[in-house]
Order: C-alpha cells, then structure tokens, then sequence
C-alpha cells in the first residue's frame, strides 16, 4: 500500500511539473510571434500576471488547506481548473483578453506546488518515505517536458505547448484521485498563524535572500528561450538545455539531504547563490554555443540542491503548527513576488537594452542574496 500511494506521488509531481515544463519556457517564444503584435514590456506583463498574484493567492491555498484539512480536494479543483484555462490560451491574440486569461490560469496554477507539497510532506512524515524521492519525478516531468516541446515546437507549432500542458494537468488530476491524503484538523488558535510568521526576523530576511537568488532563477526559464534564439540558435536547442538542466538536478535534488546534514544549510545556500551568479555572469559574457550545455548542467546543480535544501531551511524557521503557512509564503514571495519582479525588469531590460544586460541584472541579485543569506544565518531569535 505504501509503495503503491509513492508511485502515486511520484506520477502526481511528474505530470504537474510536465505542465510546467510543456508551457513556461516557452511562453515568451509564443507571444513573441509577429502574429501578436506585442512589445517587450506586454510580453513581460503576461507572463509576470501569474507570479503577482500568486504573491497573495499561494498563502490563501495554502490557508484554506489548514482550515479545512481537504488540501486533496483543494488541488483537484486547481488542476482541472487550470487545464482549461491553459488551452484557452489559444482562442485569443488580443492583449486583454490573453492578460485576463493569464490572471484565471494563475488563480488555479499557483495553487498546484504548494497543495502538492502539502500532501507530499504529510504522507512522508506519516510513512517515513524520503520527501525527496518524490519530489525528484518532478524535476523529471519538467526535463522530459522541455526536451518534447523543444523538437515538437521546431516546426513552428509553438501551440502544441498549451495542448500539452493541459493533457498533463488532466492526468495529474486522474493520478490525485488515487491518493489516500489523511486530512489534518487544526485548533483553532492555529488557524491564523501569519502574523506571527513575519514577526520572525529570520524567516524575514531569509525571505528576501531566497527572492534575490530564486527571482533570477525562475526569471531565466522564461527569457532563456529568447537568450538562445536571439543567439541564431534553434527552439530545439532551447528545449534540449532545459532537458539537460533539469536531467542534473534530480541527482543533486537526491544527495540535498546528506549535503545539508554536512555542511549545514546557510553555507551551502549562500555557496549555490555565488554559482548561481557565476553562471548567469557566464551567460551575460556571450560564451561558445558548446559552453551553453556546461552551464545547463550547473544550473540543473543549481536549482537541484537549492529547492530542497531551502524548504527544509524554512520549515526549520517555524513552530511544527506553522509549517504549511510558511512554506506557502515562502513560495508566494520567492516563486511570487520575486518572479514578477524580476519578469518585468527583465521584459524593461530587454526592450531598452539586450539579452545580455538582462543575465547580468541577475548575476548582481544572486551576489546580494547570498549575502543576506549569510547574514539571516547570524541573526538570533
């Protein structure tokens, strides 16, 4: 029973981060065509909506779930929500009406990694199953994803990657209906733990940290596709980096445990953020096209060790009663706020300026996030 609700697990993150991979790298390459008549900063726009408002929307899932204790029921909700609104993507080339689509599909998406996380961190508590065992079969979905796209997107059918995105999440939605979750009954002195979340200098400046270093991060999967293309390079190239990215960062997602418990987590968040900043440092210099497939496979290590290893830095923050909470706006802020940011200051950058300015705006904000890094590590509460 325990193996067979893991391969549940396993099969659930696949297919959610499929949906990611098939649709994120490519947005921008979508909206780029001449068809849409859309410039750098609308571009910017549609994809950052989704961020901005999973700034507030990703700490009310991830309330709602404590309250109700139904977080199962929560996510199958999102996911056959956000399917739909995934495909109707198509059905529009207008400006509003795809920035309005774009706020419905965020309303349901960002929903999908914190509700998955939930019950995922539940069931490896409840059956001592290793968390990162689970959570790896997404950072596959996401390769195999990008790697699919990248050649199926080489004809110029950049639509397919909507098609693709939805099936996936229909499947995820197929998949969740067969996991047991136990649902979780909260006191209700428990039930609004966020003030005291930010009165928690720590988790504060850890915060800001992690929004220096992961903006970037999640930023580059949206304009890496254009740093490659408007090197004269193909869309193919761009979905076999991004498979070669991810493919790395499923080993070092397995060794994060055992990294952490060696060398503790601020040192080894604040050593991946300098990588982090060397790598996009590389990128902004104009390197060889083979040295592209080199510093794929470092980001793979990258967002390998850093996601774990940061999640488990943040429930460490926080009483056992809070963890959901601050995971949840963790996320919001990091995979929220951060991306919009940095979304739409890339989109300002690449309109005024190029590609390149925009890698080394990045390179200067995972330099200043290792620092605060550092320094949250100092701070005693």
């Amino acid at each position: 029973m325990i193996n067979r609700q893991k391969y549940h697990f396993q099969a659930l993150y696949f297919f959610i981060f499929f949906g990611q991979g098939a649709l994120i790298p490519y947005l921008t390459l979508y909206f780029s065509n001449d068809a849409f008549q859309l410039s750098g900063s609308e571009i910017g726009t549609i994809v950052a909506i989704g961020p901005i408002l999973s700034i507030l929307l990703q700490p009310l899932w991830g309330l709602a779930a404590d309250r109700f204790g139904r977080p199962k029921r929560l996510l199958l909700v999102a996911l056959l929500a956000a399917a739909g609104f995934t495909v109707s993507y198509l059905l529009t080339s207008v400006y509003i009406l795809l920035l309005l689509i774009a706020c419905l599909w965020a309303l349901f998406q960002c929903a999908h990694i914190p509700l998955v996380d939930t019950l995922a961190i539940e069931f490896s508590k409840r059956k001592s199953v290793d968390y990162g065992a689970l959570r790896l079969f997404g950072s596959a979905g996401f390769a195999l994803a990008v790697f699919v796209l990248g050649q199926v997107t080489e004809g110029g059918t950049l639509g397919a990657i909507f098609y693709a995105s939805g099936a996936a999440l229909i499947l995820a939605f197929l998949v969740l209906i067969g996991i047991e979750a136990a649902p979780v009954q909260l006191t209700v002195s428990e039930r609004m733990p966020v003030s005291r979340l930010f009165s928690n200098k720590r988790f504060l400046l850890f915060l800001a940290g992690g929004s220096l270093v992961f903006g970037p991060i999640f930023a580059n999967n949206y304009y890496f596709g254009s740093y490659v293309t408007i090197r004269g390079e193909s869309t193919a190239l761009v979905g076999t980096l991004f498979f070669v990215a991810v493919l790395c960062e499923i080993p070092f997602m397995r060794i994060a445990t055992r990294v952490l418990m060696r060398f503790g987590a601020i040192p080894v968040l604040a050593c991946v953020s300098i990588l982090s900043a060397v790598r996009t440092g590389l990128l902004a210099l104009e390197p060889p096209v083979f040295s592209l497939w080199i510093l794929a496979a470092l980001q793979g290590m990258i967002v390998g060790l850093l996601i774990p290893v940061a999640l488990d830095y943040v429930r460490s923050l926080v009483p056992s009663s809070m963890v959901a909470t601050a995971v949840s706006t963790y996320m919001a802020t990091t995979t929220g706020l951060a991306t919009a940011i940095f979304n739409l200051m890339s989109g300002v950058v690449l309109e005024q300026w190029t590609i390149y300015s925009v890698f080394w705006v990045y390179t200067s904000s995972s330099l200043l996030g290792a620092v605060l890094y550092l320094i949250s590590g100092r701070i005693k509460e």
